[in-house]
């Protein structure tokens, strides 16, 4: 804050003129008692003045000379600050006292601006840089005493406006964190008004709660947290995001996708992608955010990173992520999970790779098995992007079978039929090409009893999974499973600190969070090592290794393969 301990050039021509009056005053009243010599001293001069003829008063004395003016000119020119008024206009500071802009010169170089007390006439000239020129009018001197404790507010309430229009952190939060940071005097606490006004600043910036999914976007949702770049990618009530495509199918409601460049160039140069839904991050009128996120291995080109950090100059660390390749990079509000509703979603993705001169053609993409989506991408993409469902996904479909076919008791009492089921899911990690030989050869070893027992299992495993064992088998798959997409779900869902929040609170937690993803992409691109996985896990990883090299080098066959990986069913997670 500026200091308000130095004295201008005015004040110390008025205290100067307040000692002259003193010793003036010392003089008469040392005068009232004359001694002889100034008695003879005072005669002398009375004769002396009858004597003599009046003459011109001294051009000295109504002239500055020489000397004086050029101390004048050099003297320093006032330092000047700015502030903000009530009504967001400019306000600068000299000394602790305050100006409003008046008005401009006739030709405009001029600024005029008069002290924010109206019953003060002390007046300010400028240049359009705010630059000090010269005061100016009757009077050089303020007729009030400075006011450092209102400065001190007016700066603090100008920084609680700003939050309140960038964020949607609760307002007596800000009010506290500010007066905390701010390290307020004595004095500026004591007449430290409430936070009122800012309440009206967030009405003014937040509109009403729709109770549709028909409402008009702020601007200020459209675009990052630092209003620089846009993040709204896609609205399709919204006429201007009109995709303009002969096989375009309307979706059943209202889709939002939001994401930055830097993200998209991210997609674009990933091959390989994550994706997945979450559905009590909605907000009402909404039924999923669907996230997508490119796993990452710091193959990014430099021209990227470039990029990056000209938008991020500078970071900070973020070691608490609980990500660690899976970098979020596109985000959508979903009315349903139709197919037409994803081919939508696609074909903005598509329309975007196109701008920037990118192809949208991902090796591998990693969903839970979802119906609609499996569909749009067989139908969007081409067959050189392989689908792959979830690992964990696919062993929690079958036991659910075998929860709704009453096998719960039997899988936990029957050693040899709980083998059997685990060798289903297992199934998953050998070699596709020989799954099907070796789920004929799991019903094989089972009894006559034990095989009637689990029938209804085997058959819908026949009929449901082993038509496209593609989409299953994970054998030699980077990530047998989605849990970057899902723990990711519930770090952005503890952001989000409630459960289907209003859609003006997901937006604005949205920018935030984008805003720290960039942060993260800058990271990985200079060099942020992975997260390490638990050692349980890295001890199952080496042993399931030595089994495939076992097998790779004869020494076991496929049956003895799919038995040893079946005991790590229950670790792939």
């Amino acid at each position: 804050m500026e200091s308000c301990d130095s004295i201008s050039t005015d004040e110390t021509s008025s205290s100067s003129f307040s000692s002259s009056k003193s010793i003036n005053y010392l003089s008469s009243f040392s005068s009232s008692k004359p001694t002889k010599s100034s008695s003879s001293s005072s005669k002398l001069t009375e004769s002396s003045s009858s004597s003599s003829k009046p003459t011109e008063p001294s051009s000295s004395s109504s002239k500055p000379t020489e000397s004086s003016s050029l101390l004048l000119s050099i003297s320093p020119k006032p330092t000047i600050t700015k502030t903000t008024s009530n009504k967001r206009k400019t306000m600068l500071t000299i000394n602790c006292h305050q100006y409003q802009l008046k008005n401009f010169n006739k030709n405009k170089t001029i600024k005029f601006w008069r002290c924010a007390s109206r019953s003060c006439g002390v007046l300010l000239h400028t240049n359009l840089n705010d630059e000090f020129v010269r005061f100016s009018g009757k009077t050089t001197e303020h007729s009030h005493l400075p006011n450092p404790a209102e400065l001190e507010i007016r700066n603090l309430k100008e920084v609680m406006r700003q939050r309140a229009e960038n964020e949607l952190a609760p307002l007596q939060e800000i009010a506290e964190q500010e007066v905390r940071k701010g390290l307020l005097t004595g004095e500026a606490l004591a007449v430290l008004p409430n936070i009122t006004n800012i309440v009206h600043t967030r009405r003014k910036m937040i509109p009403p709660i729709p109770n549709s999914s028909s409402f008009i976007i702020p601007d200020i949702y459209t675009k990052d947290y630092h209003n620089h770049h846009r993040l709204l990618l896609y609205d399709s009530d919204d006429p201007k995001f009109s995709l303009d495509q002969l096989e375009y199918i309307p979706p059943s409601g209202r889709i939002l996708i939001w994401s930055s460049d830097v993200q998209l160039n991210l997609l674009f140069n990933s091959e390989r992608l994550h994706m997945d839904g979450t559905f009590s991050s909605a907000p009402p009128n909404f039924d999923q955010v669907f996230v997508i996120q490119a796993i990452h291995h710091g193959t990014c080109k430099l021209s990227l990173l470039n990029q990056i950090l000209e938008i991020r100059v500078s970071f900070i660390l973020i070691s608490f992520f609980i990500f660690t390749t899976g970098v979020p990079v596109v985000y959508a509000l979903l009315p349903d999970r139709k197919a037409p509703t994803y081919i939508n979603l696609f074909n903005v993705l598509f329309v975007e790779a196109k701008k920037l001169n990118k192809i949208f053609n991902p090796s591998i993409i990693m969903t839970d098995f979802e119906p609609g989506l499996s569909k749009s991408i067989s139908i969007e993409f081409t067959e050189e992007t392989i689908q792959k469902g979830c690992f964990f996904h696919f062993c929690q479909a079958v036991y659910r079978h075998v929860q709704s076919t009453g096998l719960s008791s039997t899988y936990l009492d029957n050693i040899m039929v709980r083998s059997a089921i685990r060798q289903l899911m297992a199934l998953a990690l050998v070699p596709e090409s020989h799954a099907p030989i070796l789920f004929i050869n799991v019903a094989q070893e089972l009894t006559d009893v034990e095989r009637d027992e689990i029938q209804d299992l085997l058959d819908y495993f026949n009929n449901y999974w082993m038509r496209k064992i593609s989409t299953w088998n994970v054998f030699n798959t980077p990530d047998r499973t989605n849990n970057y997409s899902e723990g990711y779900n519930h770090r952005f869902k503890r952001r989000l600190q409630k459960s289907h929040p209003n859609i003006w609170v997901f937006m604005d937690s949205l920018r935030k969070e984008i805003n720290t993803i960039h942060d993260l992409i800058v990271q990985i691109n200079t060099g942020m090592k992975p997260r390490s996985k638990r050692s349980q896990s890295k001890i199952a990883e080496q042993r399931m290794k030595e089994l495939y090299d076992r097998f790779n080098n004869n020494k076991i066959t496929a049956q003895d393969l799919l038995r040893g990986l079946s005991f790590f069913v229950a670790n792939e997670k």
